[in-house]
């Protein structure tokens, strides 16, 4: 299978990370699978790609900031990748590289031979009527969990096109283990901690788990919650925690071996919403750890914690507060939980992803263009 994994984005992070993982996993099993990424803004995604031992990506800009230019250029050249026949599948993961999929397929010949993906990530990404227009226009559609899978199936799009397919961990990377991070954050031995690993965004939950903490706080004086991370909420979030003094503890953006730490700093993992890659990784990632969840009831995190976690409204403060009262309490409850996490996320591996993709790719291909 020839296969063209597209992704308007320089970072890594987001959607970029598990297309680096499945495009891996497919030339490791003799398919020739590429990655198109944002050239024109700076990133680290090009180094993320040469460690994995990637090719360089196709000559595209791929930048959402670009000009009319630099899109018809980008057009032109996915245009000759299927007038030659090089590649089967064009898999897009936002609406920039999707619309030039869209319009570089039909430039084709005739009957189609190319097949176009789109990666539905998030809640967003499921409304509009223009979006859903497209998205019945496209050959096959991925969903990051079943509930997201079975709206686009109510929308009108065939079942046959329409693939669940949820995130993956590493887990011998994620795994149980002593944090060498609490002593460098103050965390006293007693302390039960919880926490949340994610951007600091208005729409990321921070501000309900700041004000939800307070009352746990009153609860458990000696309870701690940790924000690790950075974005452009973290101004405001350190003036709304400051009234709770050292109870909660802004932990800094952590990666590679420190990201691993972090999670196992915690006694309890906080995932409220959805980011930019709607397989909410993280839930998965602290579950690998062990570390016991209380995910919101929205998506992809709802599904991925059953067994190792709670769920809760988002916007439920005082449910938010509950459910961390009743794991930081009880500390035999929170191992059991989080083995049973543990033993699930084992089973979120990236081969299993990545075959998944190739299931649709093919079935799609089986199919008569859309």
């Amino acid at each position: 299978m020839r296969v063209l994994l597209l992704v308007s984005s320089s970072s890594r992070t987001g959607a970029a990370e598990g297309l680096i993982s499945i495009a891996r996993w497919l030339r490791e099993h003799g398919h020739d699978a590429k990655l198109a990424v944002d050239t024109r803004t700076d990133g680290d995604v090009l180094r993320w790609m040469a460690e994995a031992r990637l090719p360089p990506p196709p000559h595209l800009h791929l930048s959402r900031q670009t000009d009319v230019l630099d899109a018809l250029a980008d057009m032109r050249a996915l245009a000759r990748l299927v007038r030659k026949r090089e590649v089967d599948v064009l898999h897009a993961n936002m609406s920039h590289d999707h619309h030039l999929c869209m319009t570089a397929s039909r430039l084709g010949p005739r009957p189609r031979e190319v097949r176009v993906v789109r990666t539905a990530h998030r809640r967003v990404d499921l409304a509009g009527a223009a979006r859903l227009y497209t998205y019945r226009r496209t050959d096959g559609v991925v969903a990051p969990c079943e509930s997201y899978g079975a709206a686009l199936v109510r929308s009108g799009i065939p079942k046959e096109r329409v693939a669940a397919i949820p995130g993956a961990v590493d887990s011998h990377r994620f795994s149980p283990g002593e944090s060498s991070l609490r002593q460098e954050l103050g965390l006293a031995a007693d302390a039960p901690v919880a926490g949340i690993v994610a951007r600091m965004k208005d729409d990321r939950g921070h501000a309900e788990l700041i004000d939800a903490f307070a009352a746990v706080h009153r609860e458990l004086p000696k309870a701690r919650l940790v924000v690790f991370g950075r974005g452009e909420a973290e101004t405001s979030l350190r003036t709304r925690a400051a009234p709770l003094g050292e109870a909660v503890i802004f932990g800094g953006y952590r990666r590679d071996a420190e990201l691993v730490a972090a999670y196992r700093t915690l006694d309890v993992a906080v995932w409220l919403r959805e980011g930019n890659d709607g397989t909410c990784r993280g839930v998965l990632e602290a579950m690998a750890c062990g570390v016991p969840v209380v995910a919101g009831d929205d998506g992809a995190s709802a599904e991925l914690v059953e067994g190792g976690g709670l769920t809760v409204a988002a916007g439920d403060k005082a449910a938010i507060a509950l459910a961390l009262v009743s794991l930081l309490g009880d500390p035999s409850r929170r191992a059991a939980l989080g083995q049973a996490g543990r033993e699930r996320a084992r089973t979120f591996t990236e081969a299993r992803r990545a075959e998944a993709h190739l299931e649709l790719y093919a079935r799609i291909r089986e199919l008569r263009p859309a």
